[in-house]
């Protein structure tokens, strides 16, 4: 069965300071060595010039460069042209007060000049009315032929360019020794909304044409003359589906040609727009295009360049001359979700080389800000694109507001009905809201409402929602519908309804107010970093108003989410048995939760809010069968029907405005607050252990000859004796796939994994810039030639051996990882696939690659130290360690990797033990650490150390394994599902960072797996011996990936290694080894649990850790087999690597818990 584990929490959110927003304009042109740059306005208020300095991309800010504004200046709105002369006209627009804005034109820029301090004399300036957004277009030139200044043609906006519903919204802009505005002009229709406008020059002077709908729905097209005659108007004939405009200069006459796009290109020449009525000529039908968003144009003379961008981001081209502009043709350039936000088209030289050759470019930007170049070839005229620049991460913009997680799953508890991990990865929930609210879903920005849309999951099937609001709005989500990302592999499949769609995060909420009876009560309320709320006391009066409220508003709470109760009966009844478990043929039933609930004088709240301090009267109070919330403001009474979750959250915030709270003090009332002292010592602990453990496992193998190839064969000895015994076991009953939860009553593990804030780490490194901006610095390692030499040959040798080897592993690939496919399968059903002759063929493939694996060992561990010591810059967790949690200490690898796994460790520790877990630093090193894993030295520092590390491994496998899913997504082939247009960095340096943490991953896993075998009462030494010999062999087994991964890194030191065969090695290894590790790990399972001094639960967690732990190992593999297996079963690798994850770390999680006890 599919369900959908929800949670959300209010708190204090950090989002990357887009410098190029792929939503925003940007402006592009050609600099001195005819190479693109770019000027963008980004998310902090920066007007960011990127420019080629020393043959690289570099980004300025351009406020500061050009001498105009003073330090920390708000830039507004911004606007660039580019001359035939290559001059440019920048206009800017600076916040002066709250409602006025300092506007600037920099008129006729040299190139030389950009990166100086601008002339005065070439500055104009005049003080606007606030402007949100400016629209610029050129004239004939710079000059005119007597010598005069020609200015451009300049509007500005009063609003957002989405929200324009006036001609008060714009004014014309007119140059002399100062800017001023023409302020007054209409239109023939008043406008309902403003849909594009395009500036004019003709005969008749300078003007504007407008493409606006009118109150009746009807769309109108206008030309209105601005600098000339003012009277003079005309309405043409507006094209069918108009929903933007172009224009460009006619090179015949001077006169300007105004394009419109809908569901055909629509071009008006003077003639057409001069006269009422004219339908001017289509260009272009877009026969293959059906839904423009917008029109980019570019021109050079008669050459003229049509850029289409579809509502899905897919890009086209159309290319024609101005004296034939029906005589083109369309190609498309970029594929759906990948066009974001296109540049105008420039003749640059080539990226790729030093010709002088002049070739045609186009600037792209993506979600994350980052840029790359497309250029057409001369000679085949194909479009390559190229890496053109990154975004950095020095800018972070905080965000406080919810955060919503929804994570599809499934459990399978016997019911049969076929449900299988691989419907998970990439899967789609159909997702609405009770309100309309921007937002970030999955690190893309969209809108949520009530009107219900599909949204795609992660690899995971997990939606991450990040609102952007920050005034503690609440709004109730539904996921009410899914459907798979690929047809199933066990059955087939459709949309089908959810059986448990709502969440409320008011549930969180109302139990943080409800104990709010009296004054005193209110007065003692604390913030979770235990300050008071109130630290400068408050009135009787504001106390006992509010106390009286706020048990109001718990009322109306409580009375809201029965009537969500019962709607959400009559939704049961509605979809009758089915209940998420089967496919729909007849059609998903509409959720319909929001149609009927509607918040009366909702536009009131913002107004109310504000003027808080004003009321002298308020209460909340039911009236009849509804309840309403009173305000007195002056000798106006505002009543207010709290129909909604929303209402009422508001309800709340406004009377703790009132009382004097601040909206920042009452979000982190209100919400959860990361004590980063706390994760900082979790952090510093990780640290001490990878450390510890290094320093102890480097000096042990420099104390001990070990003969690989024996040890191997007394592996092979030791499983082949006790298969049958392993393979009759009943192992407890252990089974996977079982649940006993269900929707929101999720028991304690549940609440924690499924949890926002236990995955947060995850999330910001794949969704704040992790995969696409992340730079590990100083990449040289410091290991010994010889031993790299060595290393190189044995690599050089053996890629026959590899290749042969995994055409043997990937055989039966297909039988293991659909077995492992269908989540509900037991220990024992498990242990009965392997047989004798696949362990016996696993040894054998490993010997034949343990020289080496075993050669790399002790190198692989320096090799481990000294990348653990390089820097490394990531958006958002860079700036966030710097400014936040370390006080401007370099984030170094280790110091990145243990913080992601500090952080769900002390949510997990403060959610189950109620304090912050043990500090490790200063007390575990080599020393301490070797006595605690021989059950010796202090006791009290033996228990700190393995409660740590029993949460801090289950933090590991979460964080860990998202890695190594980005790591498969990167150069995988998910063709179909979705997940293949991942959004990544250079494939190269991208690879570099996730194999570098996963080496540090792997040596923290060391730390907290590592054996601790104290000598137990009552044992014979005989098993004692066997028993250390097991868990060793297993744990031994698991180090292969840190050494596997080291030898690909020593390797590639000294030649370059492709990634398909870095992909294979790394598949291959961690398959064949683990085979014979869930033999011995289980083996030792077994005596564990014969000793009997641990708890049934444990014993049987155990068995499933083993079991899950190889499925999530053996699904990697698979599906890091580009090119040797088929792409579907590729697919399901994924899903079973995901799954087997998700409950190994969730049995962790429980192992903590219990050991709590």
């Amino acid at each position: 069965m599919i369900i959908v584990k929800k949670d959300s929490e209010v708190m204090t959110n950090y989002v990357a300071a887009n410098p190029v927003p792929a939503g925003e304009s940007f402006g592009v042109f050609n600099d001195q060595s005819l190479q693109p740059a770019i000027f963008a306005l980004s998310e902090d208020a920066i007007l960011n010039l990127i420019v080629t300095a020393d043959r690289e991309p570099a980004k300025f800010d351009f406020g500061k460069l050009c001498g105009l504004f003073p330090g920390g200046v708000i830039i507004q709105a911004f606007a660039v042209l580019q001359a035939p002369d290559s001059s440019l006209d920048i206009c800017i627009a600076t916040k002066a007060t709250d409602t006025t804005s300092n506007f600037y034109l920099l008129h006729h820029i040299t190139l030389d000049e950009i990166i100086g301090t601008t002339p005065s004399a070439k500055v104009t300036r005049g003080v606007f009315p606030t402007v949100d957004h400016i629209y610029m277009r050129g004239v004939k030139g710079h000059k005119s032929s007597d010598g005069e200044q020609t200015f451009p043609l300049v509007m500005v906006a009063f609003q957002r360019s989405d929200r324009l519903t006036s001609t008060e919204d714009l004014s014309y802009v007119k140059f002399g020794k100062e800017a001023t505005l023409v302020t007054s002009w209409s239109l023939p229709v008043n406008p309902k909304r403003i849909y594009d406008v395009t500036l004019v020059t003709c005969p008749l002077g300078d003007g504007v044409f407008v493409l606006y709908e009118g109150f009746e729905g009807r769309m109108f097209s206008v030309f209105k003359v601005l600098d000339g005659d003012d009277e003079f108007v005309v309405s043409v004939t507006c094209p069918e589906g108009a929903t933007c405009l172009a224009s460009f200069l006619d090179p015949a006459t001077g006169w300007t040609v105004v394009l419109v796009g809908g569901n055909v290109i629509t071009a008006f020449i003077y003639r057409d727009y001069s006269r009422k009525g004219s339908p001017g000529s289509t260009i272009d039908n877009l026969e293959k295009i059906s839904d423009l968003k917008d029109i980019h144009l570019s021109q050079a003379g008669e050459n003229l360049y049509l850029w289409y961008t579809t509502s899905e981001d897919a890009v086209y081209y159309y290319t024609t001359t101005t004296s034939s502009l029906s005589e083109g043709s369309v190609l498309p350039l970029l594929a759906k979700g990948l066009g974001g936000r296109t540049s105008s088209l420039l003749s640059s030289r080539p990226r790729d080389g030093d010709s002088d050759a002049i070739v045609s470019s186009l600037i792209s930007v993506d979600e994350h800000g980052n840029l790359s170049l497309l250029q057409q070839d001369t000679t085949s005229l194909a479009w390559q694109q190229y890496p053109f620049w990154h975004a950095d991460v020095e800018n972070i913009t905080e965000v406080k507001g919810l955060m919503v997680r929804l994570h599809t799953t499934v459990v399978n508890d016997g019911d049969g009905d076929g449900d299988a991990a691989d419907l998970l990865p990439g899967c789609w929930l159909r997702v609405s809201s009770s309100g309309l609210v921007r937002c970030i879903i999955n690190g893309h920005h969209t809108t949520l409402s009530p009107t219900a849309q599909w949204y795609q999951t992660d690899a995971k099937g997990v939606l991450n929602i990040l609102l952007q609001n920050d005034d503690a709005t609440i709004h109730q989500f539904a996921a009410d519908a899914y459907r798979p990302a690929k047809a199933s592999s066990t059955i087939a499949t459709g949309e089908r309804n959810l059986g448990d769609p709502i969440l409320d995060p008011s549930r969180k909420l109302v139990p943080k107010i409800e104990g709010v009876q009296t004054a005193d009560d209110v007065r003692n309320l604390k913030k979770p970093d235990g300050t008071p709320l109130f630290p400068g006391g408050i009135s009787d009066r504001d106390a006992k108003g509010a106390a009286e409220a706020l048990k109001q508003f718990v009322a109306c709470a409580k009375d809201l989410q029965a009537k969500d109760t019962e709607r959400l009966h009559k939704y049961h009844t509605a979809i009758g048995p089915r209940l998420g478990r089967a496919a729909v043929d007849e059609g998903i039933v509409a959720f319909g939760f929001w149609s009927d609930v509607e918040d009366f004088f909702e536009g009131v709240w913002n107004w109310i809010t504000d003027v808080a301090k004003d009321a002298w009267s308020w209460v909340c109070q039911a009236v009849g069968d509804a309840w309403q919330f009173i305000v007195k403001i002056g000798e106006e009474i505002f009543e207010i029907v709290l129909t909604t979750v929303t209402s009422v959250v508001k309800g709340i915030v406004w009377v703790f405005k009132k009382i004097g709270v601040f909206i920042k003090d009452v979000i982190e009332f209100i919400g959860f607050l990361f004590e980063w002292g706390d994760i900082l010592d979790a952090t510093d602990s990780v640290a001490a252990g990878f450390n510890a453990a290094l320093d102890y496992g480097e000096g042990l193998l420099n104390s001990k000859h070990i003969d690989a190839h024996q040890w191997l064969e007394g592996v092979r000895t030791s499983i082949l004796k006790n298969l049958s015994d392993l393979q009759s076991n009943d192992y407890e009953g252990a089974c996977t796939g079982g649940d006993t939860t269900d929707g929101d009553n999720d028991g304690n593990d549940d609440e924690v994994k499924a949890g926002v804030t236990y995955n947060w780490s995850s999330y910001y490194f794949t969704y704040g810039g992790g995969p696409t901006n992340a730079v590990l610095h100083d990449d040289s390692l410091s290991t010994n030639d010889s031993t790299d030499d060595k290393l190189v040959k044995l690599w050089d040798d053996i890629q026959e051996e590899v290749a042969s080897i995994t055409k043997t592993v990937a055989n039966v690939a297909g039988d293991l990882v659909q077995f492992l496919n269908t989540s509900n399968y037991s220990v024992n059903e498990l242990i009965n696939k392997i047989k004798g002759d696949l362990v016996n063929g696993m040894i054998d493939s490993l010997k034949r690659l343990v020289d080496i694996l075993f050669d790399a060992l002790t190198a692989g561990i320096s090799l481990v130290r000294d990348l653990a010591n390089k820097i490394i810059d990531i958006p958002v967790i860079t700036w966030l360690w710097k400014n936040v949690i370390a006080g401007g200490r370099s984030l170094t690898l280790l110091n990145f990797c243990a913080l992601l796994i500090a952080i769900p460790t002390t949510v997990l520790y403060k959610a189950r033990k109620k304090q912050a877990p043990p500090k490790l630093k200063g007390r575990l090193n080599k020393e301490t650490f070797g006595k605690y894993v021989h059950g010796q030295g202090d006791a009290t520092l033996a228990a700190d150390i393995g409660r740590f590390s029993l949460a801090a491994g289950a933090s590991v496998v979460l964080v860990w394994g998202t890695f190594k899913t980005i790591s498969l997504l990167v150069d995988g082939s998910f063709e179909g599902s979705g997940l293949e247009a991942v959004p990544t960095g250079p494939v190269d340096e991208t690879m570099n960072v996730l194999d570098s943490a996963s080496l540090t991953f792997a040596g923290v896993s060391g730390f907290t797996t590592w054996p601790v075998l104290a000598v137990t009462s009552g044992v014979a030494a005989t098993n004692i011996d066997t028993r250390a010999f097991l868990k060793y062999t297993g744990w031994a087994l698991a180090s292969v990936n840190l050494v596997s991964g080291a030898v690909v890194k020593i390797v590639g030191k000294k030649k370059k290694v492709e990634r398909p065969l870095v992909k294979r090695w790394v598949a291959t290894t961690e398959a064949i080894v683990s085979i014979p590790r869930l033999c011995v790990t289980l083996a030792g399972d077994i005596m564990d649990a014969e000793v009997g001094n641990k708890k049934t639960v444990l014993v049987v967690d155990g068995f499933l850790e083993t079991a899950t732990s190889f499925g999530s190992s053996w699904g990697s593999a698979v599906a890091g087999w580009n090119n040797d297996i088929e792409n579907y079963l590729m697919y399901i690798g994924l899903a079973v690597q995901q799954s087997c994850t998700l409950l190994n770390y969730g049995l962790l999680v429980v192992d903590f818990e219990e050991e709590l006890d």
